[in-house]
């Protein structure tokens, strides 16, 4: 029984070490991901999701002033933040994902006005404006001649480097088709997807192409499915706006935030999926509930 201990005493040493090791790395990491300060007001809280949504001034080095949904790190600042707080804090740029730090909250007694927020939320039930895109194929495409199945829309561009933006929106439209395929393969054959390029002037239809044989070629290899688009820049801004989403162009990167739409065969929104927290599970547990 004393060896037991023993042994146990020395394996739970061992894992606070590990522990502690591992936390000085992280802290040592993070000293090291680019941070730039932030200040604005909140315009809305999502708690639950540890999110806010801020229209904030310019951020010198990063990204022009507009409005964007940022993760808090620190529990107290979703369930204290109010719409119409200032807020300032450090945005960290973690690879694994950006977040906010080091929050102050100064609250004005007053909720933004609608006019503070370029934002433009659609309704469930309104038809999006009928974009022409170019697919990888280089055919002219509009989204109205999509009619008549399902349509899952999402904005990516080809160079995002963070795995918890662009790419796992890929992802998950790789999910969703593969789970449909597998387990209902009569709805898989009424869905389609598209993927549509907030970088139009990079995203030529031969690297779009490229791009999508990397996240479709196991489950759509002739992209019957699955479309990869992109727009003048005009419309594709014009596009992006109707959603709430906003980017702005820093060299090669583009700094954006992400919108997820479910259209029912007759072109109308069913379903918004802010961020990037939803789950395939929800798209396919909506697809199996349309009419």
């Amino acid at each position: 029984m004393f060896s037991r201990l023993k042994v146990q005493a020395k394996f739970g040493f061992a894992i606070m070490l590990a522990a502690t090791l591992l936390i000085s790395a992280c802290r040592s990491n993070s000293d090291k991901f680019r941070k730039y300060d932030v200040d604005g007001k909140v315009i809305a809280v999502d708690s639950g999701k540890k999110k806010l949504t801020i229209a904030h001034k310019d951020i010198p080095g990063l990204m022009k002033a507009m409005t964007m949904d940022y993760t808090v790190s620190e529990d107290w600042v979703a369930r204290q933040a109010k719409p119409g707080d200032h807020i300032t804090a450090s945005l960290v740029m973690d690879p694994e994902g950006a977040y906010l730090e080091k929050v102050t909250l100064t609250s004005t007694g007053t909720a933004p006005e609608a006019s503070t927020s370029p934002m433009h939320i659609p309704d469930i039930g309104d038809i999006p404006p009928d974009l022409t895109f170019g697919n990888q194929d280089g055919k002219q495409v509009k989204l109205s001649q999509l009619r008549g199945r399902p349509l899952l829309l999402t904005f990516i561009y080809t160079r995002c480097p963070l795995p918890d933006y662009c790419i796992r929106m890929s992802d998950n439209f790789g999910l969703v088709a593969r789970e449909l395929k597998k387990d209902n393969p009569a709805l898989y054959d009424k869905l389609q997807m598209l993927s549509i390029s907030i970088d139009p002037e990079f995203d030529t239809a031969p690297v779009l192409k490229n791009y999508g044989k990397s996240f479709a070629a196991t489950v759509d290899p002739t992209f019957s499915h699955w479309q990869f688009g992109s727009a003048s820049p005009k419309d594709t801004r014009d596009f992006a706006n109707y959603f709430g989403l906003s980017y702005s162009k820093e060299q090669d990167q583009i700094i954006h935030s992400l919108r997820t739409a479910l259209l029912d065969p007759s072109g109308k929104i069913v379903a918004i999926y802010n961020g990037n927290d939803w789950r395939p599970d929800d798209v396919v547990k909506d697809l199996k509930n349309l009419k």
